[in-house]
């Protein structure tokens, strides 16, 4: 199987490449990178607190897969999936397999996130959309959703962002480069002049575009004025945003990065302290899968076959969107703020470790903040986490200090957790450094050596003859963890 879109699907969306990549970059300008959420009965995407009309196209899960949110129970049937469903009938006439599969296997790409990426793009062309957004759900998955609002202006020639625009268009998917620059002079109504390895046109005011090509790509592109001085579009005002509704209440928080930097050397190794601890019931409590209850007066965890000494941490409300500590926890949220690097001042203004009571409604994904704050103060404390429901303990017992044997092939389930739980809270500045240091700290609390040998692509925690790999995207995403032997063939 090629790593690549059929021929139907690339013929379709070549054309509208370049343009889109001027309208997307105008869109990122007008709607800055923030905490996203989406309202599906408008429906609406908000993102930085800008709130705009939008219609979910997919999915993206950890598995390599899309699915269409027409063929997606959970959307099918709202409004939100309408324009998914515009999507299949083109692939219907059009014959495109990729439009009318219900489930798009991405696995078979370099980077399948990023063909998960590129496959917006394309939609977005193939919709006329004004933008897009995609939204970390679950905490494992990605939601993708075109911003189709007239508030969203159409993109206009500026020297910078066309000439990047032309080049970038080009080069995203296989093929001519003359196809998306064609569409690029064809969506800004410009009869083109073709030329050897070079396409030119007039821009509305006189401006001059001249598109230089070479192998399948764009070499170079000059925009100018009339009589070859500064072009014009160069200090045209900015577009803006026309009647846009702002959401003051909509999701605006962010994890703080201090708070993000522990949880990422914690969340993993925790993991796998809980997993240590289940393995413990079972051997020695006679755990039966049954969850255990809760002894307040005891300060235990009961199983069938005794109890595991703990203390209460917090608890959430999953409805009402709310994170609490619970009395007495002072001394672990010390310990956070420590790890943190915070002063004591610092860290009694961070509203995540007051003790108050947290609005989880100011962020994006709820749940993960709750679980990285309770995990992470957990581990920082040396202790092991658990929750019954909605309601975090710390299970503080010796008896669990060791962890076992180094089981390489249960790293991926530890890194896999780890990494998913973050993956809402990180910010794409953050994201490569936040999970690289997930890997590494993980690796060094085991006592495996970190290897960099596979940089940029993987890193690698090694034991004797044996490695495990972590690699990651471009973009810093974790994506897979495969244990094998050391520097052995790709895995």
């Amino acid at each position: 199987m090629t790593a690549s879109f059929s021929d139907q699907f690339l013929a379709l969306a070549r054309p509208n490449l370049a343009w889109v990549c001027e309208q997307l970059d105008l869109f990122d300008s007008l709607v800055p990178a923030g905490v996203v959420s989406f309202d599906r009965g408008e429906p609406s995407v908000t993102r930085s607190g800008i709130t705009l009309r939008a219609h979910t196209l997919g999915t993206y899960a950890l598995d390599g897969t899309w699915m269409w949110a027409w063929a997606n129970a959970s959307y099918r049937d709202d409004v939100i999936a309408a324009r998914s469903r515009e999507l299949r009938e083109l692939g219907e006439r059009a014959g495109v397999p990729e439009l009318t599969e219900p489930v798009v296997g991405l696995d078979h790409f370099p980077d399948p996130r990023l063909a998960a990426d590129h496959l917006l793009l394309m939609c977005m062309g193939l919709l006329d959309a004004r933008g897009g957004v995609i939204c970390a759900v679950n905490e494992r998955g990605r939601l993708f959703l075109a911003v189709d609002d007239p508030a969203v202006p159409r993109a206009e020639p500026r020297p910078a962002r066309l000439a990047t625009a032309l080049r970038n268009g080009a080069a995203l998917l296989p093929g001519s480069a003359l196809q998306p620059v064609r569409g690029w002079f064809a969506r800004h109504g410009i009869e083109p002049v073709y030329g050897p390895g070079r396409v030119e046109g007039v821009l509305d005011g006189g401006d001059r575009v001249v598109v230089t090509l070479g192998g399948e790509g764009v070499t170079g592109v000059e925009v100018t004025g009339p009589d070859g001085s500064a072009p014009g579009c160069g200090t045209a005002r900015e577009q803006r945003l026309e009647g846009a509704r702002l959401s003051p209440d909509a999701p605006h928080r962010t994890f703080p990065r201090p708070l993000l930097a522990v949880a990422a050397r914690e969340m993993a190794f925790s993991i796998l302290r809980t997993r240590a601890m289940v393995r413990y019931a079972d051997d020695h409590l006679a755990f039966d899968g049954r969850p255990p209850l809760w002894d307040e007066q005891a300060g235990e965890l009961r199983f069938p076959g005794g109890g595991l000494r703990t203390r209460r941490l917090g608890s959430y409300d999953a409805e009402e969107g709310w994170f609490r500590w619970a009395p007495g926890t002072e001394d672990v949220r010390d310990r956070f703020r420590e790890a943190a690097g915070l002063g004591h001042a610092d860290g009694r203004d961070l509203p995540e470790l007051s003790g108050e009571r947290l609005d989880l409604t100011a962020y994006g994904p709820r749940e993960a903040v709750a679980v990285a704050l309770a995990r992470t103060a957990a581990n920082v404390a040396g202790h092991t986490f658990t929750s019954l429901g909605n309601h975090f303990f710390a299970v503080t017992d010796e008896r669990l200090a060791d962890t076992g044997e180094v089981d390489l092939d249960a790293a991926a389930t530890d890194l896999h957790g780890g990494a998913s739980w973050l993956q809402g809270l990180v910010e794409q500045e953050t994201r490569d450094e936040t999970m690289r240091s997930l890997a590494r700290s993980y690796f060094e609390r085991l006592g495996l050596q970190v290897w960099h040998y596979g940089q940029p692509d993987f890193v690698s925690g090694v034991l004797g003859l044996y490695e495990v790999r972590v690699y990651f995207a471009p973009d810093g995403t974790l994506t897979r963890v495969v244990p094998g032997t050391l520097m052995g063939a790709p895995m």
